[in-house]
């Protein structure tokens, strides 16, 4: 996988679940993974970077 960084950028309460908006650093891409904590968010937004296979195409997003 293609190294990306990571950043929280957002935690918050819904239904009384923590949940975390988590951004791909030189991007616009957010996601929103529910966490205990931020580095437990940032694992799971890895994760889901490589389910969804983003970590192939991110680079047509970088902001320039």
């Amino acid at each position: 996988m293609k190294k990306l960084d990571l950043e929280v950028i957002e935690e918050y309460e819904l239904l009384g679940e923590k949940r975390f908006r988590v951004r791909i650093k030189g991007t616009n891409i957010v996601l929103n993974v529910s966490a205990e904590n931020s580095e437990d968010a940032i694992k799971k937004a890895k994760e889901l970077v490589e389910r969804i296979r983003l970590n192939e195409v991110v680079d047509q997003y970088k902001i320039k």
